[in-house]
């Protein structure tokens, strides 16, 4: 047991007996050391959590005044000293003054007598010490052993960071590389203030600024509520994510040994976890590039061996393309839907396929979960999987030009191909390359515009728009159409191509569609 002032008083041999400051918190708190002196501010050696012995040869018994006294419990109290051992009949018995200081001040006093020597007192605390700190990696042993079995199991992660939690009686959780937090354990309720979100926040922000860094690091954060610290997992530039440990106080070199063998630990499994993962994903690669082959028999064969089902007919495709950030979370949020989706990788975008019914849910879902654009595909059989994939790449480019131009509001579309369809072929012209080309032909005539108030873009659509008839178009402007005549020659003019040709005319009808 850890020494204290109380434990040392009742240690029968050192015949101790209490002066003043019975109530104070100083009885039971843990001493770090005993120390004996007799300077009247002993303070600059001294750290806090020791004890103080003193015959009292600093009090003189004619010239120190009452008010010396309190001067000097109030320095060591200041300083964090836990107790006062006053060594009576060596220059006098305890002084009256210094009794009523400590008892005013909550500072522990309590007399040595003279046939008990100071190193008695000091040796008896060395040994206490000495204990707590046998005990403590005795403990350590215990916690490394239980852990290492705990890594055994199959959910290796969790169970690992259970019994870290269950050992050190501490709030544990794994902060994922997405700054979420992925697992939480708190065994003992150690730290019940984090279950309210200012709290968590504070965690999360200080998690990801270490990932942020992609470098091993660790950090520590203290408040009225408690102790958290905060250790990155994985390899430098790879990281897994962060280990977070919270309780009342910080951790002890015992503490910190068992959480330097959880670091390797759960770096390892997570490593483990990362390759497993590799490995489905380019079993699903190759389940899907043979289903595009029109092998759907095989393919089911596979699945249900490996315990799932293909989703039922008829199912829609879903395309995503995300980036390399957000590719486990994808992952990470299809799997959790287990045999309601099977989803691959191919060629930089993730393919799932999911009931029909069900696929603008999940692609909503995802979207704004993730903030990923989707493409969905039309309901088809497993058999026409090669379809379904290129109708969600060619819905999920639609969607992914008009999450763009939407920009700041961080929205993420969802476009089905049917509607791309009903568009026509001017709906799967829209890449980036034929974006700029209708905004750099059509750049003198939105100029010209600008500058003069016209709207000699809208004159020309509407132009366009009744095929090229300058009755309709002229009453549907409400001009004349010889005014209507001079703004398409001006537009001519500015675009420097007559307009007199169906190539000419279709090609300026497609940049006002892509612009």
């Amino acid at each position: 047991m850890h020494p204290t002032v109380r434990r040392l008083l009742d240690t029968r041999d050192l015949e101790l007996s209490l002066l003043a400051g019975g109530p104070s918190e100083r009885m039971t708190a843990p001493i770090s050391w005993i120390h004996s002196s007799d300077l009247a501010d002993p303070t600059p050696f001294l750290d806090a959590g020791h004890v103080v012995l003193t015959t009292g040869t600093q009090f003189d018994p004619v010239s120190t005044t009452p008010g010396a006294y309190d001067e000097y419990v109030q320095r060591l109290a200041a300083h964090g000293i836990l107790g006062i051992g006053f060594g009576t009949e060596v220059v006098q018995g305890t002084p009256p003054q210094l009794v009523t200081a400590c008892e005013r001040l909550g500072m522990p006093l309590f007399e040595v007598p003279y046939r008990v020597p100071f190193i008695a007192v000091i040796r008896e605390a060395a040994d206490r010490l000495a204990e707590a700190a046998h005990a403590r990696d005795t403990w350590a042993l215990n916690a490394q052993r239980a852990i290492s079995f705990a890594a055994l199991r199959p959910d290796a992660t969790a169970s690992i960071l259970k019994e870290l939690s269950r050992q050190q009686r501490r709030f544990v959780a794994l902060v994922d590389v997405r700054g979420t937090f992925s697992l939480t354990f708190d065994e003992a309720s150690a730290m019940p203030a984090l279950a309210e979100e200012p709290a968590r926040t504070r965690i999360l922000q200080e998690a990801e600024r270490l990932i942020g860094r992609g470098q091993r690091s660790s950090s520590t954060m203290s408040d009225e509520a408690g102790h958290v610290t905060l250790q990155t997992l994985g390899r430098r530039d790879a990281l897994r994510g962060v280990l977070v440990l919270a309780g009342a106080g910080p951790l002890d070199s015992a503490d910190q040994t068992v959480v330097t063998s959880v670091v390797a630990l759960t770096g390892l499994a997570l490593e483990q976890n990362r390759e497993l993962g590799r490995a489905r994903g380019l079993l699903r690669s190759g389940l899907l590039q043979t289903l595009l082959e029109g092998n759907v028999a095989l393919v089911r064969r596979i699945v249900q061996q490996m315990g799932g089902e293909l989703p039922a007919e008829p199912v829609s495709f879903v395309a995503f393309a995300p980036p390399a950030v957000a590719r486990d979370a994808l992952f990470s949020k299809l799997e959790a839907r287990g045999e309601n989706v099977f989803f691959a990788a191919s060629e930089g975008r993730v393919f799932a396929g999911v009931t029909a019914t069900d696929a603008p849910a999940v692609a909503a879902d995802l979207a704004r979960v993730l903030g990923l654009a989707a493409g969905i595909s039309e309901p088809l059989h497993w058999g026409e999987a090669a379809t379904g994939t290129r109708q969600a790449g060619q819905a999920l480019e639609r969607a992914m030009i008009t999450s763009s131009r939407d920009g700041g509001d961080g929205a993420a579309s969802v476009v089905v191909f049917s509607d791309v369809a009903e568009r026509g072929l001017a709906a799967l012209l829209p890449h980036g390359d034929a974006v700029e080309i209708a905004r750099t032909l059509l750049r003198p005539v939105r100029d010209h515009d600008a500058v003069n108030g016209s709207d000699l873009v809208n004159d020309v659509r509407t132009w366009l728009e009744h095929h090229g008839q300058w009755d309709p178009a002229a009453r549907a402007l409400g001009i004349h159409r010889h005014t209507l005549k001079n703004r398409v020659a001006l537009v001519e003019k500015l675009i420097g191509r007559p307009l007199a040709s169906v190539e000419e005319r279709t090609n300026l009808w497609l940049a006002l569609q892509l612009e």
